[in-house]
């Protein structure tokens, strides 16, 4: 038996070993951190989180009870308030789940949803972005989404979590982290010439494969199928995208190609105007990937049963 504490803990350190970052930069952070922490005095000492001193992740939490033992837990792309209840329902008809992981971050990990984007810094950083222009355009998108997050009503669904029981997690970064890497190693490998040989390659991925059963494969947002794929930057990890102002300095660097779990319009436009092709490789089916990538590797050690829902779909690759 494994409790959720030691299923999260184990899941930091593989996102660690996958993180586009050198550990040593990571290393870096959790001694600021704890330099932080030192100086603190009074109800902010006595409020820190105490996990940000061991876990880089401030979007991955253990949300409710994570010192109970965990066997079979439901995985979902958001578990919220109606899917906690869902929980609850089927655990009423014997389905004996005893804990929940969430991918996209809730409670403590949303309201801090801003913190992982400063990794983007280092991914910018590598395909060619001066670190000045990187650490500039993300401080400005740092910003704008700490303000967005500040508003929403974090409590509801951890405690939703506390009135029926459930212990509860959310492993954000700690998947696309995966994904990001099993994906620029994939399509390297693989070596696509045009836009059209990369969909074909992302298809032969079952996950991206599942989402054409909903309309939802990977698509062209910008370029053409004949277009050659070039040099290509993989907008997979870092807590949500940055602004339009990166995809200039992107393109200056070389990068001919973005694969993207998603993009926005404003995003595209830009992307038109700088001749870069963008291949939205799916949201959801992306964070399945990373998702069945991580959760391998705790079937693997701990034996735990997975129960898919919420728009995770299970692929397993052991």
């Amino acid at each position: 038996m494994v409790t959720l504490n030691e299923l999260h803990e184990f899941a930091v350190e593989q996102a660690i070993e996958v993180d586009p970052r050198d550990r040593s930069r990571i290393e870096e952070i959790l001694d600021e951190r704890s330099e932080e922490y030192e100086d603190l005095e009074g109800v902010r000492k006595d409020s820190y989180d105490l996990n940000r001193l061991e876990n880089p992740y401030d979007d991955s939490k253990v949300l409710y009870a994570g010192d109970r033992e965990v066997e079979k837990v439901a995985v979902g792309i958001d578990i919220e308030t109606q899917d906690l209840l869902l929980i609850d329902r089927l655990n009423e008809k014997g389905h004996e789940i005893t804990g929940a992981i969430a991918h996209h971050p809730e409670g403590r990990g949303l309201a801090n949803l801003h913190e992982v984007m400063k990794m983007q810094v280092e991914t910018l950083e590598q395909v060619g972005v001066s670190i000045s222009q990187a650490e500039a355009i993300v401080r400005g998108r740092v910003d704008e989404v700490r303000r967005g997050v500040h508003s929403g009503n974090h409590p509801r669904s951890v405690q939703t979590a506390e009135l029926l029981d459930i212990p509860y997690a959310c492993f954000h970064t700690l998947a696309d982290n995966h994904v990001n890497s099993y994906l620029e190693r994939y399509v390297e490998e693989e070596d696509p010439d045009r836009i059209s040989d990369l969909i074909d390659v992302l298809l032969d991925i079952p996950e991206y494969e599942w989402a054409l059963d909903y309309d939802l494969g990977p698509t062209i947002f910008n370029g053409k199928k004949k277009n050659r794929v070039g040099k290509v930057s993989y907008d997979m990890t870092g807590g949500t995208e940055l602004s339009k102002d990166r995809l200039e300095k992107m393109a200056q660097s070389g990068v001919n190609t973005i694969i993207a779990m998603h993009m926005s319009k404003d995003q595209i436009k830009e992307a038109k105007k700088q001749n870069i092709n963008v291949v939205a490789a799916g949201h959801i089916s992306s964070d399945s990937v990373g998702l069945n990538l991580l959760l391998d590797k705790m079937v693997d050690k701990f034996g735990i049963d997975v129960v898919e829902l919420s728009g995770f779909k299970r692929v397993s690759r052991l």
